[in-house]
């Protein structure tokens, strides 16, 4: 309020708002805070925020697959009303591949694993499907009945399906309505048997169904075998196992668990000579036969649209967000309070400024003048540096009313001033008049010169 009140300025309190670079030269140089202690103080904060806020949000601001839901077009869709024309659904098919393939992805993505109501074709889509309470019906669950048995090295197959099937650890032992997969050496040797039977009496019984399935835990032809049984059934907790049941029942089981044995060791077993690892076994065995009743379910087919008598447009995935940390809103919190104080500190400016205008009788143009001549920019410095050299030179001249002639009025009056090294063994500068240019129009305010150098210093 000292240039309105006609008082002398410090010089650094005249500086304008100045970059990171330039405030700690300030400090350097004048040992004072550029423009004042808030204006100073509110640019090193600002610096340190524009610096610490580019780091911040490189360091803290993550991105990250977020749970969301996808608008459904096509796919493989669950119809538990219609009937199959297949005798079983087909193991080998692009379907059968994104049933299963499905079910990994939702896993990875932190999901639910089961027999979803619809998936989407699209392979861009299938790797973000995130199973939900929106698209899991149920699944099927797989127990281990507690009863290893234990065979030489040399057993036939279809002697350990008798003996598990006498012990009841098969439903039959019949070969024609039990499989069996394994890795058989050049030399007829056998490793990674696994054998399974539904419960089903035969292929149209029109009735769900359970599975045993009996694995070769020992990894290498020469050891024994060591048959562990596991009971699979729809899972009692799944939301939906009428439906399952339903799909279930349209299955002609005894084929389908035929052409579907010879995927068992993938699913089983990590690869050739390694021994069956429950954590990695279990799962997969529950995954591929969701993976099968999902094919029947949905009519070996991809391109299905949603059911009429689904409600659900969507279907669960995950979508790449932004993950903040809470410093980052911190920062944003305190970004906004500066914000804030700044504005009302600049709205008590504003108020000031009325009020000297107002009460000080300095309404109008005559208020606003008052103020004009205080440089803000660095045109406006230039300004100031071509007024005071244009009146330490004597070059402009006084009228009687007060009003100075060659004295630059405004900063288009520059265009006939250059700046100039007057002595560069000293490096000193000054801006001055070119020769031969017109002078400046009159400087309209009433400046006087004793005045006008005082309020400069």
């Amino acid at each position: 309020m000292s240039h309105i009140q006609g008082d002398t300025v410090r010089i650094h309190r005249m500086t304008g708002w100045l970059q990171a670079r330039d405030v700690l030269v300030v400090i350097w140089k004048l040992r004072q805070l550029p423009g004042g202690w808030w204006l100073g103080l509110m640019m090193i904060v600002t610096s340190a925020l524009s610096l610490t806020a580019d780091l911040a949000v490189a360091r803290l601001v993550q991105p990250w697959d977020a749970p969301d839901v996808c608008l459904f077009d096509q796919g493989l869709v669950m119809d538990w009303d219609g009937s199959e024309a297949f005798s079983s659904p087909p193991q080998n098919s692009w379907v059968a591949t994104i049933a299963s393939n499905v079910q990994y992805f939702s896993e990875n993505n932190g999901c639910e694993v089961g027999i979803y109501r619809k998936v989407p074709s699209s392979g861009t889509l299938l790797w973000s499907f995130c199973g939900t309470d929106i698209d899991v019906l149920g699944g099927w669950l797989c127990t281990d009945v507690g009863n290893d048995r234990y065979f030489s090295a040399s057993a036939n197959p279809q002697d350990i399906v008798n003996s598990l099937y006498d012990l009841n650890l098969q439903y039959y032992a019949d070969e024609n309505r039990t499989a069996w997969t394994e890795y058989k050496t050049t030399d007829n040797q056998v490793t990674h048997l696994a054998i399974w039977s539904s419960s089903a009496l035969e292929d149209n019984a029109n009735k769900t169904f359970d599975v045993l399935v009996s694995v070769d835990l020992n990894a290498d032809v020469t050891d024994e075998k060591a048959m562990k049984t596991f009971k699979c059934i729809v899972d009692p907790q799944s939301v939906y196992p009428t439906e399952i049941n339903k799909i279930l029942a349209q299955m002609q089981s005894i084929s389908a668990l035929s052409d579907w044995a010879p995927g068992l060791e993938g699913v089983l077993y990590s690869g050739d000579g390694t021994p069956l690892d429950l954590e990695f076994a279990k799962p997969g065995l529950q995954k591929y036969l969701n993976g099968m009743a999902m094919v029947q379910g949905g009519s070996n087919n991809i391109i299905s649209e949603r059911l009429s008598t689904d409600n659900e447009p969507f279907y669960g995935c995950v979508s790449l967000m932004a993950k903040i940390n809470p410093a980052i809103v911190a920062m944003v919190i305190f970004a906004g309070a500066i914000l804030i104080i700044t504005i009302l500190y600049w709205l008590y400016l504003l108020a000031v400024l009325g009020k000297e205008a107002l009460f000080k009788k300095m309404k109008g143009t005559a208020g606003r003048k008052n103020i004009k001549p205080v440089p803000d920019s660095t045109l406006s410095w230039i300004l100031q540096a071509a007024r005071e050299n244009a009146m330490s030179t004597q070059t402009a001249y006084g009228q009687e009313d007060g009003t100075l002639v060659g004295v630059p009025r405004k900063e288009r009056d520059l265009r006939d001033w250059s700046f100039s090294i007057t002595d560069s063994v000293a490096g000193v500068a000054r801006v001055v008049r070119q020769r031969g240019g017109m002078p400046s129009p009159i400087m309209r305010e009433p400046v006087h010169q004793e005045n006008y150098y005082h309020a400069g210093k």
